[in-house]
């Protein structure tokens, strides 16, 4: 199964964030409810016991009263209309602020997926130094045996072969760590047992052909995290509204139906009382007025934190572009500098093994290729996580729909997680 797919399946600021929009959801379908006429039925039964009569031994009245109410606003200077809005403005924020924690953990897996991916081809890339290791000691001792080679150069081959294990023991360590990171991502226990797709080490890598200013276009469009700010901004705005009007007065519609039967009567008294009603707010300790001057004063903090926002995109969109195009650079270095340590070292195993050459030079030659062999691999995981980063902060790293998807980069090697082979 796709890695990013058990990510999102697992992970719990998603789901979170997802429980956030339904409720978000039904909180705006309630608001709603308020342009429709509120209606309740009421039933009452009573008994009365009277003795203001001492001398004629009292009245007793047994009552029932069943009635419905329908209350109705008509009017209210908009204050209805904008707390509806707030309402729809909060299912967007919610919905906006989803789609953002699915990127984020889209981008998150797709890290450490490449952080592991890493790790796992540095450790072959020292199993192969451990290797090179071996065969330099092994040339020194032939060397030695034929009184080529000084006992000298055994003893700096055998140091260069431990030194090169050390490294493949942190490697391996290495790989076990960002292992777990990685599982943890998906969302899965860090024990699971489980493997991944090797790194490919010849990716299309292309050089980055649009302006940073057509990057910073698309995620003005696209970044969910700035349209869920932007929503919390007319959120505000329409709370300013719904302040307002209940400065305002209002009209409603009251209709009261009513019967009423007891003991003293036979028959059902029946009652039936309309009215519209003006309701007109007069005095209220100030609080209302200070409530629109708090509406005011939130919306200005809403719209200093979009610009923020902003201002945050703008830099990030830039930082990535820039880093991106440096790992392209850097992929293309590190393959001409992996070529022409494999030449070197090859020049310097042919001359020692010919005895032209002196061990020192084949050592600097192992370690070189030794350098340049992580430098490649790093290079490559560094290229591939720069490209998830810009594509994550233009806002094009995991859209709903397969044409929205189109945007997405397709450099992205498959990320299918296989089980782990006994």
């Amino acid at each position: 199964m796709d890695i990013v797919s058990i990510a999102l399946q697992n992970n719990p600021d998603t789901r979170a964030a997802w429980y956030v929009a339904r409720s978000a959801a039904a909180d705006w379908l309630s608001r709603k409810g308020d342009y429709y006429p509120q209606i309740e039925a009421n039933v009452s039964v009573s008994h009365t016991d009277s003795s203001y009569a001492i001398n004629q031994g009292g009245k007793t009245l047994n009552s029932f009263e069943p009635s419905i109410q329908l209350s109705w606003l008509l009017f209210d200077f908009g204050g209805r209309n904008a707390a509806v809005e707030e309402k729809r403005q909060a299912l967007l924020y919610a919905d906006f602020a989803h789609n953002a924690a699915i990127q984020n953990a889209v981008f998150i897996v797709l890290q450490t997926y490449y952080q592991y991916a890493n790790a796992k081809a540095v450790e072959k890339a020292y199993k192969i130094s451990v290797k090179d290791a071996a065969t330099n000691l092994e040339s020194s001792q032939q060397r030695h045996q034929q009184g080529l080679a000084t006992i000298a150069d055994v003893l700096l081959a055998k140091t260069a072969l431990s030194q090169a294990r050390l490294k493949l023991d942190a490697a391996s360590g290495q790989v076990q760590t960002i292992r777990g990171a990685l599982a943890t991502a998906m969302g899965i226990p860090a024990n699971t047992p489980y493997d991944i797709e090797e790194l490919p080490l010849n990716p299309p890598v292309k050089q980055v052909t649009e302006t940073v200013d057509d990057y910073i276009k698309k995620a003005q469009t696209n970044r969910p995290d700035l349209a869920a700010q932007r929503s919390r901004v007319d959120q505000s705005l329409a709370h300013i509204r719904t302040t307002r009007s209940a400065l305002y007065p209002s009209l409603v519609l009251d209709n009261d139906l009513y019967e009423t039967i007891d003991n003293q009567r036979s028959k059902w008294d029946n009652q039936n009382t309309t009215a519209l009603v003006v309701k007109i707010p007069i005095f209220y300790g100030y609080s209302r007025r200070y409530d629109e001057i708090k509406a005011r004063e939130d919306a200005d903090v809403e719209k200093a934190q979009l610009n923020s926002l902003e201002q945050s995109v703008i830099l990030q969109v830039w930082s990535s572009y820039f880093n991106l195009k440096t790992a392209v650079q850097q992929v293309s270095t590190s393959a001409d500098l992996l070529n022409s340590a494999q030449q070197s070292y090859d020049v310097a195993l042919g001359r020692y093994k010919e005895g032209v050459g002196g061990f020192l030079g084949l050592l600097a030659a192992q370690n070189a290729l030794e350098s340049a062999r992580a430098q490649r691999v790093t290079a490559l995981a560094d290229w591939y996580i720069s490209l998830a980063q810009l594509a994550r902060d233009t806002g094009i790293l995991w859209r709903k729909t397969p044409a929205e998807q189109a945007d997405m980069p397709d450099l992205f090697p498959t990320t299918t997680i296989k089980e782990q082979q006994p």
